[in-house]
């Protein structure tokens, strides 16, 4: 298990025991971004939720991608979020720098806007609060009211692009493939099919090695005693990707949470 996802699980069993009486404390995380990762139900009836962060982390993103005719950056349809004045800023800054930028590649880029991370807090906030979020609790169960998350975490953003997966060869490509791989010269010893899934035994180690046929990227990848043959997808989504890492700072008190949840 991922080790976010079991810290989210300890969090869940800490504020159950710790503060049971008042409410329950139900993990609804894992996964799935749209959603806060722990609900909140008072003993009065009142719900909310709490987001769980093991820092260093991630701390939300969205896509632009560049408009390479225009010279300018695009906010993504597929976004989940809307252009807020926090997102139009960080566009306005990357759009100044265009060529820098989209050639930030899978390296990144960082994003500096010169304003102590204030526009960062910010959109991190609101795309928190449009989820029903009021409190973080991160390191050491510390737990904090989403209003004082600027105290608690220092912010980084960084303009990156991220490929969006791979699939197996596929039934009718095998053959043209394994011809691919034949006349390029791999070192291998036999071939395997498994449904739509290409299979190498090669003497050679091949593991990671990459090649361009009919214009995609294909990588061996090893499972075991033998390569798998990965076609690597054309999609690469460009995203500003928020950080964030924990400050020395003392969360609330037992008492001053247990007064939030009566």
């Amino acid at each position: 298990m991922e080790h976010w996802l079991t810290f989210e699980e300890e969090c869940t069993n800490y504020l159950n025991q710790k503060f049971g009486e008042q409410a329950k404390f139900c993990h609804l995380g894992g996964g799935d971004a749209n959603t806060s990762d722990i609900c909140v139900t008072t003993n009065t009836g009142r719900k909310f939720y709490i987001e769980v962060k093991l820092t260093p982390a991630h701390c939300g993103q969205f896509v632009l991608l560049p408009n390479v005719a225009d010279g300018r950056f695009v906010f993504s349809e597929g976004n989940k979020t809307g252009v807020t004045a926090q997102v139009q800023r960080i566009i306005d800054h990357m759009n100044a720098d265009f060529e820098a930028y989209k050639e930030a590649g899978t390296k990144g880029r960082t994003i500096d806007l010169n304003d102590d991370g204030k526009t960062f807090y910010e959109w991190i906030i609101s795309m928190y609060r449009h989820k029903g979020t009021e409190f973080f609790i991160t390191n050491d169960y510390t737990i904090l009211q989403i209003n004082d998350f600027a105290k608690h975490f220092d912010v980084t953003a960084t303009y990156r692009v991220k490929r969006s997966g791979s699939s197996n060869v596929g039934k009718r490509k095998i053959p043209a493939v394994t011809q691919e791989i034949k006349d390029r010269g791999y070192l291998v010893d036999r071939f395997e099919t498994k449904g739509g899934k290409l299979f190498v035994y090669a003497s050679d180690n091949i593991h990671n090695v990459r090649f361009v046929f009919e214009g995609f990227e294909y990588m061996f990848s090893l499972r075991s005693n033998k390569y798998e043959v990965r076609r690597l997808s054309n999609t690469f989504n460009a995203n500003v990707i928020f950080a964030i890492v924990k400050k020395d700072c003392e969360g609330l008190t037992d008492t001053e949470f247990r007064t939030v949840l009566k």
